[in-house]
């Protein structure tokens, strides 16, 4: 393969060393690839996006409201699992077929979806080759799913915050484990019978998929370091940097 030919996103931010390592893997066995949504294959927060703009168009029913962005933000700060799963609660009693519609106009707005090119460039590289492709997230299903589609995922391969619907409404009862840290490989070992053999997360909650896969990498901006950025050079891990042009 050709790496200027075939991945010239990819090859614009990955050093030779790394890109060479990568391709190594993506070019053996196809196997189980495993990717963090926000911020690792897009720019931004989906599931944060959503929340935002159910709460500031006041969609939520009581006793959600307009600050529950707030109090998300504030439980986010102490423990991060604990604001995933308030997230998905602060959207009880929303009919679920709204919660989709709202979810896909606000990915519509957003340019390319905000995928990041490489990104888009290493999951079409992976589909050709076989490999079995899961997002495993902390955002809300809804929120994931038109980038899966966009990516041409299967949403049956969609790991993500997701609560019980009861009567065509969303409830109050959140699916255990939340998505975040150890419950990303834990989930996915469950829907895919194993860890991931190429895993892909661009914060320290990500660490657990990282770890428990064959080949991490630290996906993160262009501009900046990060801690988990940090961590790989460390670790002597796979680093992606890419921004949105």
């Amino acid at each position: 393969m050709t790496p200027r030919r075939q991945w010239p996103a990819l090859e614009a931010c990955l050093g030779p060393p790394d890109l060479g390592r990568l391709l190594e893997v993506v070019e053996g066995p196809a196997g189980v690839a495993a990717f963090d949504g926000d911020g690792t294959l897009w720019d931004g927060d989906v599931g944060e996006e959503l929340l935002a703009r159910l709460a500031d168009d006041q969609k939520l029913i009581p006793p959600a409201g307009a600050g529950s962005f707030a109090e998300y933000s504030s439980r986010f700060q102490l423990d991060p699992a604990d604001a995933f799963a308030y997230a998905g609660r602060a959207m009880a009693g929303l009919r679920e077929d709204f919660v989709t519609s709202e979810a896909e106009r606000l990915f519509a707005e957003r340019a390319g979806g905000g995928v990041f090119p490489p990104m888009r460039e290493l999951v079409a590289e992976l589909q050709r080759r076989s490999w079995s492709l899961y997002i495993v997230s902390a955002s809300n299903r809804w929120s994931v799913a038109p980038a899966a589609r966009l990516l041409g995922i299967d949403l049956d391969h969609v790991i993500a915050l997701d609560v019980v619907v009861k009567d065509g409404r969303l409830s109050t009862e959140v699916l255990q484990p939340v998505p975040t840290l150890t419950g990303k490989p834990k989930l996915l070992r469950e829907r895919a019978g194993r860890y991931a053999d190429l895993a892909f997360g661009n914060s320290r909650l990500d660490l657990p998929l990282l770890e428990s896969s064959r080949v991490p990498v630290a996906v993160g901006p262009s501009s900046r370091t990060t801690p988990l950025l940090d961590e790989a050079e460390r670790r002597r891990w796979i680093s992606l940097r890419t921004e949105l042009a």
